[in-house]
């Protein structure tokens, strides 16, 4: 008999969504009530930023083109292969002179929520 806990599981890819905001791809969801798994996006930000606040870290990991991350007071320039991590409780504010597509992990999360601040298209 096979215990499904310990079997593979696929996950469906899901197309990118977002129309004239950034577009992001949920990978793996969320949980409502908090996470001990990670949680997983693709964003694509083409020539445009965004800034949220999360109760839980948040790690970005570049697939391609140049993303910045201010947070605290701080900047970070990220290219392709680079990670950026906010911490839990942090505002990050996050853009794209051009392109970026990235992978976002975030979690664990005791379930709080999270907030978006700003959305502002770059010229």
């Amino acid at each position: 008999m096979t215990d499904a806990a310990m079997s593979p599981m696929k996950i469906s890819r899901t197309d990118l969504a977002g129309g004239d905001k950034p577009k992001c791809r949920i990978i793996l969801p969320a949980l409502k009530g908090g996470w001990l798994e990670p949680a997983m996006f693709e964003w694509e930000l083409t020539a445009e930023s965004w800034t949220d606040e999360h109760p839980h870290s948040e790690y970005n990991f570049v697939i391609e083109g140049q993303l910045f991350v201010e947070s605290g007071g701080v900047t970070v320039e990220a290219q392709r292969g680079d990670v950026v991590r906010v911490p839990a409780g942090a505002v990050g504010k996050y853009w794209a002179p051009k392109y970026a597509r990235l992978l976002a992990v975030y979690g664990p999360s005791k379930g709080g929520p999270s907030r978006a601040l700003g959305y502002e298209k770059l010229t």
